[in-house]
């Protein structure tokens, strides 16, 4: 696949926006396909950082005729101006299989301006605030609710909803951490640029747990960083980063971590890391508070509301509550488990996925028994390959004028939402193979929970029952 991803970052946006985009790349790329970033030349754009990845990138203007350049996060771009840009980078260029918007500026109109590079849309959201023109949306929140989304999409589009969906970095699909009795390790980060000085604010909270070994991940843009130079070092147990490239230990070996609500927040649930959060900017809010709802952390509320003293009893309570912070783990692990970038990267795969008929070569692929379908008419037998190899097997038989159908992935695709894919471009495949079919069916045990979801999500209704009775047991 050929894939471009619409993203930016700037003290006002943040960096989180390209961070899960950067994510969901790397996946793409490792499965095949070429990924290319088109982003604003805003100040502390990461347009550099994606070029030394190896991803091709093209460089927008960093102000367009009438626009504010102290908007809010949400306002709308100028989004005929930004395609007008987009337009005189892309020619000469290869269309593209998928475009990702992860943008709060860019709503219908520029989705359905960007169709003429590509035939399929999907958009990364948090807010279910405007209309979208895409084909695929991603809300990785607790707060991405379908019943927000029914009046902003159109008809056919997919939605993946939920933390299931976090696009987080692969070291994150791992075990839980140890919760000890003691709290010794404190991890402090909020965000790329922190533009509300709350590491500067934490530092403040701090000062009275001389118990307590801090690091602090500020990024030397930001805007209290002399001043907190000048805190961190009169405190020994204190260490100040600008950057740090092992992040992810730094996360594992910490018992608290006092951060943002951004998508760290799933890194963080990932690892069953206990958590007070505040939110530093509106998008947060909702889902901070839902968080906090299924008890996965400790939520202060937003930034502007929270003093320095507020900060400094929660940071006391926490660090000495050992059953408190056992639970947050626990219930914080039950949300994710870091397998969200696959699944996102298998939606996409999924709606370009390659059917054919399986030959005698793919034995290996194929169920016992499945190889005497190749010689019966009746049966149909195909194999679904993506970029990045074999997917899966369908089969076919013909019975009348319906069809039953049965699939099976491979162990390394199961419960990544394949089995979805399969069924869609499979039903394309044998509609045109048999015209004369009015219904496909299928045989699933009432107890394979997994097997009947993927079967309704595919289209398919469950109407009737089959009950058994085993009167003996047949010996041979």
């Amino acid at each position: 696949m050929r894939i471009l991803i619409r993203a930016d970052a700037s003290p006002t946006i943040g960096s989180g926006h390209i961070a899960r985009c950067l994510t969901l790349a790397r996946v793409l790329r490792k499965h095949g396909s070429h990924v290319a970033f088109a982003c604003r030349r805003l100040p502390g754009h990461r347009l550099d950082v994606l070029r030394d990845e190896g991803f091709e990138t093209f460089a927008l203007p960093d102000f367009y005729p009438g626009e504010d350049p102290q908007q809010a996060i949400e306002s709308m771009l100028p989004w005929q101006a930004d395609i007008d840009a987009l337009g005189t980078l892309l020619a000469g260029h290869a269309e593209f299989d998928w475009i990702i918007v992860d943008h709060y500026g860019l709503d219908h109109h520029w989705q359905t301006a960007a169709r003429r590079w590509a035939p399929r849309i999907a958009a990364v959201d948090d807010l279910a605030t405007r209309r979208y023109s895409v084909d695929l949306l991603l809300n990785q929140n607790l707060s991405g609710l379908s019943e927000n989304y029914a009046p902003l999409l159109p008809d056919g589009c997919r939605t993946l909803l939920g933390p299931r969906f976090a696009m987080l970095r692969e070291e994150f699909n791992c075990p839980a951490i140890e919760i000890k009795a003691k709290a010794r390790q404190v991890l402090v980060n909020f965000g790329g640029f922190d533009a509300a000085m709350q590491t500067h604010h934490a530092m403040l909270a701090l000062v009275d747990f001389p118990e307590l070994e801090v690091d602090f991940v500020a990024g030397a843009d930001n805007p209290a960083w002399a001043q907190m130079q000048a805190l961190a070092e009169t405190r020994p147990h204190w260490r100040l980063h600008s950057f740090v490239s092992d992040f992810h230990r730094r996360m594992a070996e910490a018992d608290l971590f006092i951060g943002a609500g951004g998508g760290t927040s799933w890194e963080r649930a990932a690892l069953g890391l206990p958590t007070i959060c505040i939110a530093v900017s509106n998008n947060q809010q909702v889902n901070g508070e839902v968080m906090a709802a299924a008890g996965a952390h400790v939520f202060m509320g937003a930034s502007e509301q929270v003093s320095v003293e507020q900060l400094r009893d929660a940071i006391g309570f926490v660090a000495g509550n050992h059953y408190l912070r056992q639970s947050l783990a626990e219930r914080s692990r039950q949300l994710v488990d870091g397998c969200g970038a696959l699944r996102v990267a298998a939606a996409m795969a999924g709606a370009v996925l390659k059917l054919r008929p399986a030959t005698l070569d793919d034995a290996p692929l194929l169920l016992d028994g499945m190889s005497a379908s190749l010689r019966n008419p009746q049966h149909l037998l195909l194999i679904a390959e993506a970029d990045d190899g074999p997917v899966g097997v369908l089969r076919y038989d013909l019975r009348g004028l319906e069809a039953e159908v049965s699939l099976s992935l491979l162990d390394q695709r199961i419960g990544l939402g394949w089995g979805r894919a399969l069924l869609a471009r499979g039903e394309l495949f044998v509609r045109a193979h048999w015209p004369q079919l009015t219904a496909i069916r299928a045989r699933v045990l009432p107890d394979n929970r997994a097997s009947l979801k993927v079967f309704r999500d595919a289209g398919f209704s469950q109407n009737a029952c089959a009950l058994t009775k085993v009167l003996k047991e047949h010996r041979t």
